[in-house]
């Protein structure tokens, strides 16, 4: 599968609904407008994959495969998915793209029952809230989280 890719950020052009009327000429600039905003439609909104990340660390705003284009906080919406109740062991970079080797010394390791208790990438921030409560010693900070962003672009109209 091939990845789409642009030289240059698209934006929106606002285009009047009479230059696009039966009966009159497309123009060249009209062409071109309806091609820049076809490519902005196709980046609009994109799902992006942020990587595996554990309690305290701060997930980053991403940055489009596309073209390069640098999303905002304001434009995003993290997805964290619980991915394990044991902390990752010793050599673990946050971001990574691949599951993590778990620690062996969790706390509550030997444990009947673990949930995840609160799961929570902060919207302002980014920092990672991961805690698991464990039957033998109770909540404790710490998992795995897999990260992904759904992205928006602002929709600004570009000037003429």
């Amino acid at each position: 599968m091939s990845q789409l890719t642009f030289a240059a950020i698209p934006g929106f052009f606002d285009i009047a609904d009479s230059l696009l009327t039966g009966g009159n000429p497309l123009t060249d600039d009209a062409i071109l407008k309806i091609s820049h905003n076809a490519k902005f439609a196709a980046v609009r909104t994109e799902l992006l994959f942020m990587g595996f990340f554990k309690p305290g660390d701060t997930v980053p705003t991403p940055v489009s495969p596309v073209d390069s284009y640098a999303y905002s906080r304001a434009e995003c919406l993290f997805l964290p998915i619980f991915a394990s109740s044991r902390s990752p062991a010793a050599g673990f970079v946050s971001g990574q793209a691949t599951f993590p080797v778990l620690s062996n010394n969790d706390p509550g390791q030997g444990s009947l029952v673990v949930v995840p208790y609160q799961l929570d990438i902060n919207d302002t921030t980014g920092a990672v809230t991961c805690q698991t409560y464990w039957s033998t010693s109770g909540a404790e900070n710490q998992g795995v989280v897999k990260v992904y962003c759904v992205a928006v672009r602002s929709s600004i109209n570009t000037s003429d």
